[in-house]
């Protein structure tokens, strides 16, 4: 069975029929082997210092989708979780794409990284790559970036269980123009079983950007000079 393939012109046009210029309106492709297709406006959230938060959810009769993101528009950056559930008694392909606008992104030389953790968990489960994709691949404006988990790729266990990988890319970007920062996840996923996408992607901050928050750490540690040995083994993220 044909399935059909997220493009970026596709969903552009229909960005530009909604105005998205007027508030950050990201937009989610989701596409199935058996047939379910939608393309779906998602209204950001201001969450502050944190960005914008995008979150979306699907429930079908076949699968669900959890969605949880949080994106920088004007340094972009996007990083978060996605989740799948295959409820049916058969595996499914999926193709999911999440576009988020770019606003005052100034041309010049970035540097960018990426990082995907893929965890699965089921009953003799597996996610595979198709149609010769890559699990992941990235695109900001109309420079591609990356893949990641390049076909063939394949991550599965026997009987009841969990499995999780993680995969890292950086590089660098001569960035001229662009609206949107792009992902795509292409993959197969086994009956009955469920797969978490967590990760980042996006470009690095700038030396001076990276000295204000070693700063500002700097003084939360200073701050918490005072606190008592027992305070303190409580905020030792190693003891979480």
């Amino acid at each position: 069975m044909n399935l059909r393939i997220m493009t970026i012109t596709s969903i552009c046009i229909a960005a530009s029929a909604a105005g998205v210029q007027a508030s950050p309106i990201s937009y989610l492709d989701v596409s199935t082997s058996n047939g379910y297709s939608d393309t779906i406006a998602i209204d950001g959230i201001d969450a502050g210092s944190n960005g914008t938060y995008y979150g979306q959810n699907i429930a079908s009769e076949d699968f669900t989708l959890s969605l949880n993101l949080l994106g920088d528009s004007t340094m972009p950056r996007l990083g978060g979780n996605l989740q799948i559930s295959n409820s049916t008694d058969q595996e499914l392909e999926y193709v999911v794409g999440f576009l988020m606008p770019l606003m005052d992104v100034a041309a010049g030389t970035y540097d960018w990284d990426a990082s995907l953790t893929i965890a699965l968990t089921g009953v003799d489960g597996s996610i595979r790559s198709i149609s010769e994709e890559p699990i992941w691949a990235a695109s900001v404006g109309d420079h591609f970036i990356g893949e990641m988990y390049t076909n063939p790729f394949e991550l599965a266990f026997e009987g009841p269980g969990t499995a999780s990988i993680n995969e890292a890319l950086s590089g660098e970007i001569d960035f001229l123009d662009g609206d949107y920062l792009s992902v795509r996840y292409s993959f197969s996923l086994s009956a009955g079983d469920t797969v978490v996408f967590g990760g980042s992607f996006g470009f690095v901050p700038a030396p001076g950007a990276l000295a204000v928050l070693g700063l500002a750490a700097l003084a939360g540690r200073r701050r918490r000079r005072s606190a008592s040995p027992s305070q303190a083994a409580q905020a030792d993220p190693r003891n979480a």
